[in-house]
């Protein structure tokens, strides 16, 4: 987000809660919550506001958004492949995945389905 996209939201926030919004104001916040994009910045401000009764921060902010501003949100892939391979597993031995979750830390009922 600009700096002058982040003067804009901050004099927003200043209308209602009447802090005093200088340069330095806008050069903090840029720090802390520049790289997230500048309308999403606004709508957390604004939940914020529906919400609490308090003066808004950076925080606030990242907390609402909850999304590495470098990454973005990422879906686990390594959550997905487990999955589909625990399927795979139970579909070739002749399990379901409910099956396998009650007795996934049962070695002799593993061992068992495993041999056939």
């Amino acid at each position: 987000m600009k700096k002058s996209e982040l003067a804009i939201v901050l004099a927003w926030v200043s209308s209602v809660d009447g802090r005093l919004i200088n340069e330095m104001t806008v050069e903090a916040w840029h720090e802390i919550i520049g790289s997230y994009p500048a309308a999403e910045v606004r709508q957390a401000v604004v939940d914020h506001y529906r919400e609490v009764s308090r003066n808004v921060f950076p925080a606030d902010v990242v907390k609402r958004l909850q999304v590495d501003p470098d990454l973005g949100q990422l879906p686990n892939a390594t959550a997905e492949l487990l999955d589909a391979q625990k399927a795979a597993w139970c579909r070739d031995h002749g399990v379901t995945v409910a099956e396998f979750d009650e007795h996934q830390h049962d070695l002799e009922w593993v061992t068992a389905v495993s041999r056939g």
